[in-house]
């Protein structure tokens, strides 16, 4: 595997990433996703840009996920714990299973790394 890179991610404009569809939202209004993977390997692990407009939805990622917000603000709502406010420049670990609610308040746009723990 050689070296990726992706130059200026933060300002890459909307208009160039994958079109990743609309989640099962909660309300009004409907958020859209967008992103761009950019590693994606045979044991379940990806990384990329993913990208999301406001509204509400339930994180369905399974997977430990290495993530950091270079733009927007959000809040996620664990399903066992206290509301986590998140802006641009915040880095956050999701242990595998973690469920909850993310709340986008402005456009959020992160770089995101989701593996297993467990595989060997």
């Amino acid at each position: 595997m050689s070296i990726k890179q992706l130059k200026d991610a933060k300002n890459i404009a909307s208009e160039k990433l994958d079109d990743w569809g609309t989640p099962k939202t909660i309300g009004e209004p409907l958020c859209h996703l967008k992103g761009l993977q950019i590693i994606e390997n045979e044991d379940g692990s990806e990384g990329g840009i993913w990208e999301c407009t406001p509204g509400r939805f339930t994180r369905e990622i399974m997977q430990a996920e290495l993530t950091t917000f270079l733009e927007g603000h959000c809040i996620f709502h664990p399903e066992n714990g206290d509301p986590i406010e998140i802006k641009a420049g915040d880095v956050l670990f999701f242990p595998e299973n973690s469920k909850g609610v993310w709340e986008i308040i402005e456009t959020v746009r992160k770089a995101y790394l989701c593996y297993n723990l467990n595989k060997k």
